[in-house]
């Protein structure tokens, strides 16, 4: 098994949607370029921690352990719910990386559409939160104790992605799909939660993230994944396949030595 992306996929689970509204399906809003971002985001990523620190002029530091350092200066741009990345300083990736831009008040996201850097992908992809996030986590289950709305559940698993707390993640995100059945992206979050132990349930939680958004790309990674791993490896280099026709390029490199001769054949 391919275990960096494993690793990037399941750290951060549930990001790469170009497809999705940022409104009624994912119960979260659209970033805005003047105010949102600004500051400092963390998350769980691929070696550990990483931070965001973004300021209002454009640049955004990255610090790849979170230990007050500073690997990697981009300038970016926001317009509308896109952000474009591109590195200055550091450990640089060639060319700029676009991403789909998702915020709530407890975490913002960043999702996939178009990027040929794999260390850039690894790094910036997924759920984000704040350093303070453990109060996040306090008032929600605060909340929830009160008013046990769906949507605070799928917040707080949200936050539990981000900082890398799977089994967690996963029960709230089981609460919340009791009541919402139509949002394909908290299918692909729970999807993500069950590797390694439950491919079969991450096969289903894919199969129906697919059935209401097909162009769902990191649905049909996810359920690649899942498949080659139960032995089915065609259908998972399918899968693999119809990912990178979505956008996922980088697979078309990372995939290869498994994937190679199922490709050739279906040319």
């Amino acid at each position: 098994m391919n275990t960096k992306l494993i690793s990037l996929i399941l750290l951060s689970t549930g990001f790469i949607f170009t497809s999705i509204s940022a409104s009624k399906q994912n119960n979260q809003t659209t970033a805005k370029p003047e105010n949102t971002l600004t500051g400092k985001w963390v998350r769980i990523g691929q070696t550990g921690p990483v931070a965001f620190e973004f300021t209002k002029n454009g640049w955004v530091e990255s610090d790849f352990g979170n230990d007050q350092t500073v690997d990697v200066i981009s300038a970016y741009e926001l317009s509308g719910d896109t952000i474009r990345f591109t590195d200055k300083e550091g450990h640089m990736c060639e060319g700029t990386g676009l991403y789909k831009v998702y915020q709530t008040d407890y975490y913002v996201s960043f999702d996939l559409i178009d990027d040929n850097c794999g260390g850039r992908i690894k790094t910036t992809m997924g759920f984000w939160t704040r350093p303070d996030f453990n109060d996040f986590l306090e008032t929600l289950g605060d909340e929830i104790s009160e008013t046990p709305e769906p949507e605070l559940y799928l917040h707080r698993a949200r936050i539990y992605l981000a900082t890398g707390m799977l089994k967690p993640a996963k029960d709230d995100l089981d609460v919340y799909l009791l009541t919402d059945t139509l949002n394909a992206r908290a299918y692909v979050n729970r999807a993500g939660t069950r590797f390694p132990f439950d491919l079969s349930g991450a096969i289903s939680d894919c199969n129906k993230a697919i059935s209401l958004n097909p162009n769902n790309l990191i649905a049909y990674f996810l359920r690649g994944l899942a498949r080659y791993e139960s032995g089915e490896q065609e259908q998972g280099c399918e899968d693999f396949s119809k990912a990178i026709e979505l956008g996922f390029s980088v697979l078309r490199i990372a995939e290869q030595e498994r994937c190679i001769d199922f490709w050739n054949k279906k040319d």
